[in-house]
């Protein structure tokens, strides 16, 4: 069955020893890594995380030519938190860089904007960029590692209620529709002679913005068609569905993976408590 991310973008991971573990570890070692954010206080326990992140990634069969694609992002938002730390806040420390920007006189003295690179504002801004790039890890191992099936019954197996379990699987198919859906209106838009590549940033966004009318329009056609799919097969919030036909006892593989998840998470917690 496919899974979140490849009904999403049609990437597929590499089949691994990760691929076979129960619905309900594929969530949980992902949640897991989630709590580890929580839980870094400084960079060099930001950056251990990142490389478990990565670790499991790997291990996952998540294909690093993907991960490329989100370099641009990361990149993107490590300049913004840079010059947020060196142009709006001033962190103590040793200072590497210095510069007036601004200066205005004042009947009170003078009022200066200054440009001050230090080594601990440099640090937090790496320890801030080590932990998006570790959520951003996190959720690929997620979304590339489990289908709706292992939402519905992952779920259930971990004894939330059916139509819990049934609202989660629907909300990431929705994710799915949304982006078919949006390529269908930009395709349509396009036939109309609409040229996203040649239009200004302003106006493309003055476009995609109108694209939201149809898109909304389509989500509340698809919303009726699944509450009347659902309804048809007596599926509501308080249904009651056994799920002795999809358990299975875990696997020594499932506890392994299991433990190296919650072992890394009680150790970034002592870690935290300790510093």
């Amino acid at each position: 069955m496919p899974t979140i991310l490849e009904e999403l973008v049609g990437v597929r991971a590499n089949p691994t020893v990760y691929s076979k573990l129960d619905g309900s570890v594929k969530i949980l070692v992902p949640l897991f890594l989630s709590l580890d954010v929580i839980f870094v206080r400084d960079l060099l326990s930001a950056s251990l995380l990142v490389l478990v992140s990565l670790g499991f990634a790997i291990l996952a069969g998540v294909p690093l030519r993907f991960l490329k694609s989100y370099m641009l992002l990361v990149s993107s938002l490590s300049v913004f938190i840079v010059l947020s730390f060196v142009l709006f806040t001033q962190v103590p420390g040793k200072p590497l860089f210095s510069a007036t920007l601004l200066s205005l006189r004042a009947e009170r003295g003078v009022w200066e904007w200054r440009l001050v690179v230090t080594d601990a504002a440099l640090a937090k801004a790496a320890f801030f960029i080590a932990r998006i790039l570790a959520m951003i890890l996190v959720a690929t191992i997620f979304v590339a590692t489990v289908s709706d099936r292992d939402v519905v019954w992952g779920l259930r197996r971990l004894g939330l209620p059916a139509g819990l379990a049934v609202s989660a699987s629907l909300f990431f198919r929705g994710l799915s529709f949304f982006v078919s859906d949006f390529y269908t209106v930009r395709e349509a838009m396009m036939a109309r002679g609409v040229d996203f590549e040649r239009t200004s940033l302003a106006r493309r966004f003055l476009l995609y913005a109108n694209a939201l009318i149809p898109l909304l329009s389509l989500m509340v056609t698809r919303s009726l068609e699944i509450s009347l799919a659902l309804e048809s097969r007596g599926i509501a919030p308080s249904t009651r569905f056994t799920t002795r036909y999809h358990r299975r006892g875990l696997t020594r593989l499932d506890l392994a993976i299991l433990a190296v998840a919650v072992t890394a998470t009680v150790l970034f917690a002592w870690w935290s408590l300790c510093s």
